[in-house]
């Protein structure tokens, strides 16, 4: 753990050769340029990172395959895009997977400037609305106001094949304007706009955006911005969003395609709950996922790595003492959290190891996919957990090398515009600096391991694997 840690300034563009264990503070106007501010996401990474890798590795080369798999909101994807590269992301989240798809597609100007007309002109006609989301608590979290106005763009949004045909060109505009409905809803809603977890305040009463104001300005945003995507971007490259776990069957849905570059930043421990995080927009979105209620959400939810909602029974027959991940002081990080934590050390402890379970498959599984010497960036943070201190990047570390990886450099960066922004009080804690995990794929395993008694500990079955 770093206390007081040295940062070294660095404005705009991070230099190539960077001195190990170093800390940067990069000073920056706006990581939201582009695509990237499309939808609000929690716990991004700084698109600094993928935009480094990519001129350290593949200074210039074209026609090289980038994969980030957890690609979240789609931060290494939209850079792979603008530096010319075809890409490829994958996560178990169907609505990341969307925002993602949404970013880096290249959408037709005309198509585009014609579909955004007829809607902002059926929209102040004040047309009734027909969709209706399936949630008997919708008046807690929108004014009824609000829920007219929401049924009205999303009825239209619906009937854009029908008015202008299902060609891709089309259909890549409604998904888009999807994804521009899908941003507003946080903000019209009841619930409080910062907070990671979706809520209705009663101490402090928000007064919800007006929709349609938002929705036009959010909409002249987001078609600026996709026209000018589409401008500078290279219509030979090519992309591919695969929603799925990244942790099972990754080498059979990337079927055979050479890799050049990965980067990603994977899930922290007691992750960030993305689908409570996005409750309110999946109400309004959810059906396109089948996740419109809070009961399918939480089916979908257990699939996650990180997750920290699991039933006691999941974890009633674990110990840290008879199942263990052969790895010294992680082993016995996880008794301190079992011994130590009253209250919750079991689950706790079950959670950690669960998570670097599931990280050993997700390397395994990648280092099936890349060949000798490309490299994998991998961004992650430390943690918290029951108030001991677990050094997830370095135990991170151990579990690449004995699956085909080997680190060439470690280095971090300081967090500034933090999403968790409030003091966790030992249920995870905040994260000041993000690890830079440098792999390179290594010719062979060396080392031979077996984590001892998993047989009644595999996790839930991955999602189909779905093209947008």
């Amino acid at each position: 753990m770093i206390d007081t840690p040295e940062y070294q300034f660095v404005k705009e563009i991070i230099p190539t050769e960077i001195e190990e264990n170093s800390i940067l503070n990069i000073v920056t106007r706006d990581v939201n340029t582009h695509t990237h501010g499309f939808h609000k996401y929690p716990a991004k990474f700084i698109p600094h990172i993928p935009k480094w890798a990519i001129g350290k590795y593949l200074n210039g080369n074209k026609d090289k395959n980038i994969l980030d798999p957890f690609c979240g909101s789609g931060t290494t994807l939209v850079e792979g895009v603008l530096a010319g590269y075809n890409v490829i992301g994958v996560d178990i989240d169907p609505l990341s997977a969307m925002i993602s798809k949404v970013k880096i597609t290249r959408v037709d100007k005309k198509t585009l400037k014609e579909i955004s007309v007829w809607l902002v002109k059926e929209i102040k006609t004040n047309r009734k609305g027909t969709f209706k989301p399936d949630c008997e608590t919708i008046e807690h979290w929108f004014t009824k106001s609000t829920i007219k106005k929401l049924s009205a763009i999303r009825t239209l949004i619906n009937q854009i094949p029908q008015k202008f045909g299902n060609g891709k060109k089309v259909k890549d505009i409604q998904d888009l304007l999807l994804i521009c409905f899908s941003s507003i809803i946080r903000r019209v809603s009841n619930a409080d706009n910062e907070s990671q977890k979706t809520y209705v305040s009663h101490t402090k009463v928000k007064e919800p955006v007006e929709v349609n104001s938002l929705f036009f300005s959010q909409l002249d945003l987001f078609v600026d911005r996709a026209t000018k995507f589409s401008s500078v971007t290279n219509s030979k490259t090519k992309n591919k969003i695969i929603h799925s776990s990244s942790a099972a069957s990754l080498e059979k849905k990337l079927n055979g395609l050479q890799i050049d570059l990965a980067v990603t930043s994977p899930p922290y421990i007691k992750a960030i709950d993305y689908i409570y995080n996005q409750m309110v927009e999946l109400f309004w979105i959810g059906d396109l996922f089948q996740m419109q209620t809070q009961t399918k959400q939480n089916e979908k939810k257990i699939q996650y790595i990180g997750n920290k909602q699991i039933s006691k029974t999941e974890f009633n027959k674990y110990t840290p003492y008879n199942t263990i991940l052969s790895i010294d002081k992680l082993d016995e990080k996880l008794k301190e959290i079992y011994d130590t934590d009253t209250k919750n050390g079991h689950k706790h402890s079950y959670i950690t190891f669960k998570y670097f379970a599931e990280m050993e498959k997700h390397f395994a599984e990648m280092s099936k996919c890349l060949t000798t010497g490309t490299h994998y960036v991998v961004v992650v943070g430390d943690s918290n957990v029951s108030d001991i201190f677990i050094n997830t990047a370095d135990f991170l570390i151990d579990i690449a090398e004995r699956n085909g990886f080997r680190i060439t450099n470690k280095w971090g960066y300081k967090i500034k515009n933090r999403f968790m922004r409030f003091d966790r009080k030992g249920r995870g804690g905040i994260i000041e600096i993000d690890w830079v995990l440098d792999f390179e794929r290594k010719s062979q395993l060396t080392k031979k391991y077996n984590l001892k008694k998993r047989t009644n500990l595999e996790p839930s079955p991955p999602l189909p694997s779905d093209f947008f």
